[in-house]
């Protein structure tokens, strides 16, 4: 047999690959010197020497056999694209600037330095931030910095390295390039670099600076502040190009006019100095601008160029100072001058009970003189004794002493008043003449008067008899008759006196205790009369008769009554009808209602009519005493084929024929016969 080694192997395209065979016996024992044939199955993929080396001609699969004795065996090569030994790149190192664009190419190589056709080559970058690369090598600068561009083909790689710089920047210019502020104003300078190109150039470092800080400075992003007044030359600086802006700055004018004290109170003829600071919008002072002062009100206070014022007279004004449109103000007060003292006249005082009398007081000041225009509070230390108004009217309430107090500005004096009862001139006792039973009571009472009639209460009076045995009189003036007579009574107060005649005659019926009415209550119709009768009684029940009665009605809309208790109906409803006598009352309740009809009465009397036409009857309503009273009728009509009638007594004819009318309320009816002719 025939054994090829190795059964299974590869060679590249071009390359060369030595096959080795043995020829063996049945014993698998090697026969040395035998003659081997080789043969390619395919030799346009591989040939094969007579010495085993097969040559690889395309790629591809092919069998190899080996010949010996009638024997064969097989050796499978497959047949690999030649290798790639190395990568070579167009260029090893590329400088270029920011949104460039570079093309690199890549050639793959066997071992003998052959260039490979058809070999896939893989493109990477190391920083893509920094500069890309297509998948056919074409390179774009992104942004500065360094890169690695690498070429891969079949395991083997070529790098290239790449610098990126930024566009130089070829022209600056500022914007805006002339600028007008006022002192503490700002303003935005942009800067627009441009490349050689006439591009725009971003993310430069930009270099600020200014010609005269003391008139304007500028920040290290372009921020302009306004300083003082002048001109200053802002310049930007970038990779050696220059650009630069005028600024004129303009001082800040006046706002505000700061006035201090902004409040002060003084006396008419004191002086204060006001102050007034000047500032710009800001609130920064500013010197050297000149100050004018005003007074809203001279009559009260003036003020001097300076800002000295000068009290004139109580009041409010205001002080304007005034610097080239600004304003400032403060207000100032004038007070009256300080009370020191309050004098009340007249003091002591007396008035009387009932009386009154004029208190003054009059404000003074530390000199002692006397001060106009205050305002005088009055208040009473005892208001139950002595009273004060508003004015210092003194009013005597009861007897005693009194402080009455005046204040004036926190201040306050004082006067003593005294007040005297007033004296009784009279008393009057009613009534003068009086007459009473033996055994029986009757009372009096006793008015104190002063001197101008006025009458006088809270006074103590003493009473007495001219004859005990005649009429005894209580200490409150309840004479008692004793004994048929008379006896003069008399009622005394503070020296002062006045009587009443008491005639006290034989015992009878006592005076009247009670009345009765009889009916107690009664029902009567409207424009109908009921006789009601009062009987007085005395205290024991016993009957007085002749006792004069008074009466009366509750409504007499409703019921009137007579002197002598006849009781006329007015209007439905209910009123209380009273008997008076010796101030003793009884009553009665009395129903007032309509009167019942008792009648009625159609007019026309038996009218006629044609058919078709209509009459207007009228019911009339009377009571039993022929009074017309008002209320509902109903209308009925006998045959109203003939006549019809409607609810206000209009009767129509229908067709000939005579038909009762008739009008009815409650019991009571009328009718009369309308003829249809």
């Amino acid at each position: 047999m025939v054994v090829v080694a190795p059964p299974t192997a590869s060679v590249s395209v071009g390359a060369n690959l030595t096959l080795s065979a043995e020829v063996l016996d049945a014993n698998g024992t090697v026969l040395a010197s035998q003659r081997i044939s080789w043969a390619s199955e395919d030799p346009s993929v591989a040939e094969v020497s007579q010495n085993g080396v097969v040559t690889g001609r395309k790629i591809g699969s092919v069998l190899i056999a080996a010949s010996a004795r009638g024997k064969d065996a097989f050796a499978r090569v497959t047949v690999n694209p030649t290798p790639v030994a190395v990568v070579r790149l167009s260029s090893t190192h590329r400088s270029m600037l920011v949104g460039e664009v570079s093309q690199l190419t890549a050639e793959p190589l066997d071992a003998g330095g052959r260039a490979l056709s058809d070999r896939p080559i893989t493109w990477t970058t190391s920083d893509p931030s920094i500069a890309t690369v297509t998948e056919n090598g074409l390179v774009t600068a992104v942004s500065v910095g360094g890169a690695i561009i690498t070429a891969s083909s079949e395991g083997k790689s070529a790098v290239a390295s790449i610098t990126v710089s930024e566009v130089p920047v070829a022209s600056i210019a500022v914007t805006p390039g002339v600028n007008d502020l006022v002192a503490g104003q700002t303003t935005q300078l942009t800067v627009q670099l441009r490349s050689a190109s006439g591009s725009t150039l971003t993310g430069r470092a930009i270099t600020w600076s200014t010609n005269s800080s003391s008139v304007a400075t500028v920040s290290s992003d372009g921020l302009v502040t306004a300083v003082g007044q002048g001109t200053a030359t802002i310049t930007a600086m970038c990779e050696g190009k220059s650009a630069s802006a005028t600024i004129n700055v303009s001082p800040r004018p006046v706002s505000a006019v700061i006035v201090s004290p902004g409040q002060v109170t003084i006396f008419a003829g004191q002086t204060v100095q006001l102050s007034a600071i000047v500032t710009d919008d800001r609130g920064q002072v500013l010197t050297g601008h000149p100050v004018t002062f005003s007074s809203s009100n001279p009559q009260v206070a003036t003020v001097s160029a300076t800002g000295v014022v000068t009290g004139v007279a109580p009041g409010v004004t205001t002080i304007t100072a005034i610097s080239e449109g600004g304003t400032g103000t403060a207000t100032v007060t004038i007070s009256p001058e300080p009370v020191v003292a309050v004098d009340v006249t007249p003091s002591p005082a007396t008035v009387m009970v009932g009386n009154a009398i004029q208190l003054s007081a009059t404000p003074k000041n530390v000199n002692g003189q006397p001060l106009t225009g205050r305002t005088v509070t009055w208040s009473s230390g005892a208001p139950a004794l002595a009273s004060v108004s508003s004015v210092g009217v003194v009013m005597g309430l009861a007897p005693g002493n009194a402080i009455i107090i005046a204040t004036v500005d926190g201040r306050q004096g004082s006067a003593q008043v005294t007040v005297r009862q007033v004296p009784v001139a009279s008393v009057t006792v009613a009534p003068p003449s009086a007459s009473t039973q033996v055994g029986q009571s009757v009372s009096l009472t006793a008015t104190t008067l002063d001197a101008n009639g006025n009458v006088l209460t809270g006074r103590i009076v003493g009473w007495s008899s001219s004859d005990s045995t005649v009429a005894a009189v209580t200490s409150s003036g309840v004479v008692t008759g004793v004994a048929p007579g008379t006896a003069m009574i008399t009622a005394t107060s503070e020296g002062q006196s006045g009587s009443a005649t008491v005639t006290v005659i034989p015992a009878g019926p006592g005076p009247v205790a009670t009345i009765s009415v009889s009916p107690s209550s009664a029902t009567v119709n409207v424009a109908w009369s009921t006789t009601l009768t009062a009987t007085a009684r005395d205290a024991n029940g016993t009957v007085i008769p002749g006792a004069p009665i008074a009466w009366s009605s509750s409504d007499i809309a409703v019921a009137t009554v007579s002197s002598g208790g006849v009781v006329t109906g007015v209007a439905p409803g209910s009123a209380t009808i009273t008997a008076t006598s010796g101030g003793v009352t009884g009553i009665a309740s009395i129903a007032v209602q309509f009167a019942p009809v008792n009648r009625i009465v159609v007019t026309p009397t038996n009218p006629s009519i044609n058919a078709g036409q209509s009459v207007q009857l009228t019911a009339t309503l009377y009571d039993l005493l022929n009074n017309v009273l008002t209320g509902t009728v109903t209308w009925s009509s006998a045959d109203p084929t003939k006549v019809t009638v409607d609810n206000t007594g209009l009767a129509i004819g229908v067709r000939k024929g005579t038909v009762t009318i008739t009008a009815t309320s409650g019991a009571a009816s009328g009718s009369t016969d309308v003829k249809v002719r």
